[in-house]
């Protein structure tokens, strides 16, 4: 049966002489893995696996059998041409950050539209936006894919709930039995971000490297307590490297 979708690529694998098996996250029938054969032709002409870098948003028409491991595309062709997202190490980090944030949190074949209009946005503005302006966009995309998921902290910090349960999933009146310990400032730079409903509150939260660095943690480790599988990043060094 043949469809039409969007579709981000989140992971690319190459395959024999000329293919590639890829991993698309997309708009009408979730994560799917493609077989694209014939991209990575010798032929001085032939640029067709420039479409497939991760973050890539594309146009497809895709034919799907449910019985099959491996799915074919029957066109494809960029929806959009990044400005300055490829080339921009700050940029692309925070994409394959993005990338594999997705990637953890969703399961083969479960669509989520919703999430997926959320990521289009998410890269779409990254790529228009100064790099100066940057350095709160992955807290920003992660509290934010995380609750479209399902996963996100209850409550907020006060006076009485000064403590972030993470194993919990809520701010709390006193600490949990298991690590992080998280209160104080801390609790409350991340009850502020958890309350912040748009990229424009979180960018102008103040937010020096080693806090930005520190409530990235603690958010990350809520969602390995809760999502299944959910694994540490391997993209995390080099978030950290270009940004804090």
């Amino acid at each position: 049966m043949l469809h039409k979708t969007k579709g981000i690529v989140l992971r690319t694998v190459k395959y024999g002489e000329t293919s590639l098996i890829c991993t698309i996250f997309t708009e009408l029938l979730g994560i799917q893995t493609y077989m694209v054969k014939g991209v990575r032709s010798a032929k001085a002409k032939s640029r067709k696996a420039n479409a497939f870098f991760a973050a890539s948003l594309l146009d497809m028409v895709v034919y799907h059998n449910p019985q099959k491991n491996f799915q074919m595309i029957k066109e494809y062709q960029p929806s959009v041409i990044f400005q300055t997202l490829n080339e921009d190490v700050v940029k692309n980090g925070v994409a394959i950050f993005g990338v594999e944030v997705i990637g953890q949190l969703l399961a083969q074949l479960d669509t989520q539209p919703e999430l997926f209009t959320f990521f289009e946005e998410f890269l779409l503005l990254l790529d228009q936006t100064a790099n100066s302006e940057l350095a709160n966009f992955p807290l920003y995309f992660l509290i934010q894919a995380g609750k479209l998921s399902g996963y996100y902290l209850s409550g907020q910090y006060d006076t009485t709930y000064h403590h972030v349960n993470i194993h919990d999933g809520r701010f709390s009146t006193e600490a949990g039995h298991f690590p992080p310990f998280i209160e104080g400032y801390d609790a409350a730079l991340m009850s502020t971000l958890n309350s912040a409903n748009t990229l424009h509150e979180i960018k102008n939260i103040k937010m020096n490297g080693d806090e930005r660095k520190r409530v990235l943690s603690y958010f990350l480790a809520f969602l390995q307590a809760h999502v299944p599988h959910f694994t540490p990043l391997k993209s995390l060094p080099v978030l950290a490297a270009i940004l804090y």
